[in-house]
């Protein structure tokens, strides 16, 4: 298995790469070199004043999300990836605190990774001052469902309301979702929150599709503007049955299951911010609850009328490959995935009307056919495990956090396959 380098740094920076290394130059102020577009600059300027580990951490990890999205994967699955990031200050990774990023990373991506961290050679560029001096807690807000509910659950119920931080790339559906999320939030609440997003990603074409690693860049930036605003807590809002990851069936397991905000991630992020003494928490606030469950919390909250109109136009679906199915639409739902499925279920669950434009129910013929085909995987493992039911040994076998109550773990998978179970799959 060969090793694959890479080497990020400023576009400013002197230093020469070794030759066998591809070498990612990160833009100085927000725009674009011939490798690298970023709405932040390489030290992070615009985001105010930060601790360095918070600068570093944002370069390592975006560092990583880019060599991710530029390393095909293999047949055998594992990639052997070497990143070498310019950083501002080495001295905090010199402990714990890289060897932990990296078995982070292999947990997330099933990869192997060599890091290393270089001096930059160049000076930080003045930070801008920042809108609001202090904050208390910061939200992702990513354009799924999940964190729109998570939202609506926060503005509810905190006393001071979250700064939102979103993330992203080449989406179209992505990005048409937070700004319609974004509108709909400055309309129904006084005084408007705040919504930083921030778009970071490759120039070159992805040659790897699944971006395992963007959970660990979206919580980088998320702590770097918590770091700014003095804020203690991230949320990072998720449905707690899809978050536990377990697999549907036997040949989806281990590494072919992302683990973006499994409860052992955010044990290994939350270790990781505390060995470099930066003081945060990160935290889903929907982790007992099923996405049904956490849908029905935030419909008893009676949150602004439209809340559930606006919920059609979320994104969930982890395909978004509808444009290679003629007259599809890679900006829809798909509707049959697994993620769809799960998003479907809590509908129902909740007993809220789903109003999204699903590609499942657009396509006729011949195109719905190609669609139910190329989702038989999905539907095959959706249909075992809500016929065989929660498998015990697989949670018992699991890697787990070392408070994680497993029969609580158990009792929360049942009732998610049960949702599951409440969609046709035809």
């Amino acid at each position: 298995m060969p090793l694959t380098h890479f080497y990020v740094s400023g576009e400013a920076s002197t230093t020469q790469p070794p030759e066998d290394h591809h070498h990612l130059r990160w833009p100085t102020a927000p725009g674009k070199t011939d490798t690298v577009k970023s709405a932040i600059g390489w030290w992070l300027p615009s985001l105010g004043s930060l601790p360095t580990q918070a600068i570093d951490l944002v370069r390592i990890a975006g560092g990583a999300y880019l060599v991710d999205r530029l390393s095909g994967r293999p047949s055998a699955f594992t990639r052997r990836l070497h990143l070498a990031v310019e950083v501002a200050h080495p001295e905090p990774w010199e402990g714990d605190a890289i060897n932990q990023l990296a078995q982070l990373l292999f947990w997330l991506t099933g990869d192997t990774w060599e890091l290393q961290l270089v001096q930059d050679p160049t000076t930080p560029n003045e930070p801008v001052a920042n809108a609001s001096e202090t904050a208390e807690s910061v939200a992702l807000l990513s354009g799924g469902l999940d964190s729109y509910l998570g939202a609506l659950h926060l503005l509810s119920t905190l006393r001071e309301p979250p700064l939102f931080v979103g993330h992203y790339d080449t989406a179209t559906a992505i990005r048409r979702a937070q700004n319609t999320v974004h509108s709909w939030l400055q309309e129904t609440h006084t005084p408007p929150p705040s919504y930083t997003q921030i778009e970071f990603t490759q120039v070159a074409a992805k040659k790897e599709s699944s971006s395992r690693s963007r959970s660990l860049l979206f919580v980088a930036l998320g702590a770097a503007v918590a770091a700014s605003r003095g804020a203690s807590k991230l949320f990072v809002p998720e449905n707690g049955f899809t978050s536990l990851n377990l697999p549907l069936h036997p040949n989806r397991a281990g590494a072919l299951s992302t683990r973006s905000t499994h409860p052992e991630t955010f044990y290994r992020i939350n270790t990781l911010l505390q060995s470099l003494d930066l003081s945060l928490a990160v935290t889903n606030p929907f982790a007992a609850y099923t996405k049904g469950e956490e849908m029905r919390l935030v419909a008893d909250s009676r949150p602004a009328s439209g809340w559930d109109r606006i919920a059609g136009f979320t994104v969930s679906c982890s395909k978004l490959d509808g444009a290679r199915i003629k007259g599809g639409d890679s900006t829809l739902n798909c509707g049959l995935c697994y993620a769809c499925v799960t998003r479907r279920g809590a509908f129902i669950a909740a007993g809220i009307k789903d109003s999204t434009i699903y590609l499942s129910n657009e396509l006729t013929g011949d195109a719905r056919l190609e669609l139910l085909e190329r989702r038989y995987s999905d539907r095959a493992a959706i249909s075992y495990a809500t016929t065989r039911g929660v498998d015990d040994d697989a949670i018992d076998a699991g890697t787990w956090p070392p408070d994680a109550d497993l029969d609580e773990i158990s009792e929360l998978a049942r009732r998610g396959l049960a949702e599951l179970g409440r969609v046709d799959l035809t």
